[in-house]
């Protein structure tokens, strides 16, 4: 199976111009799109395997972005909800800034899931560790835009 970004992006669990305070509003805002789209079958225990994964390291990346993630058996199909949020959220980084967008990943907990996992994560952060990708994306005002950058 061809593990990269663009056979993982879905319009539907995508969007821009969202609404969060804080990390946990980011990432509840994320994890409704996943279950109102069959990725997960419930958000708590979901929620739960990313904060595990986020008490071993930040996922803040750096320039904006945070790529929370974690192995789930809350998790039926594997995907990455992307959101561009309208301010900046407060998040523990690497270079210290808050995040814009955030790419919160749903994999199944199951054999080969670490190397699925492992391969999903290398793959977004190649594209993100562009700049201009990155800029393109911290601009976009579309979710088809967004696609489109990271295709």
């Amino acid at each position: 199976m061809d593990i990269s970004i663009e056979n993982f992006l879905d319009e539907k669990i995508m969007g821009v111009d969202l609404e969060a305070e804080t990390k946990d509003d980011a990432i509840q805002v994320l994890s409704k799109m996943l279950l109102n789209e069959g990725y997960i079958n419930n958000i708590d225990d979901y929620k739960k395997d990313i904060y595990y994964r986020e008490s071993l390291g930040t996922t803040g990346i750096g320039n904006y972005i945070a790529i929370p993630h974690g192995k789930s058996e809350g998790v039926y199909k594997n995907g990455i909800a992307i959101g561009k949020f309208k301010n900046e959220i407060p998040w523990e980084t690497l270079d210290d800034k808050g995040v814009k967008i955030v790419c919160l990943f749903a994999v199944r907990d199951e054999e080969g899931g670490s190397d699925m996992h492992l391969k999903l994560l290398a793959s977004i952060a190649g594209k993100l560790g562009n700049d201009n990708v990155v800029e393109n994306l911290l601009n976009a005002t579309s979710v088809i835009e967004m696609t489109n950058i990271l295709s």
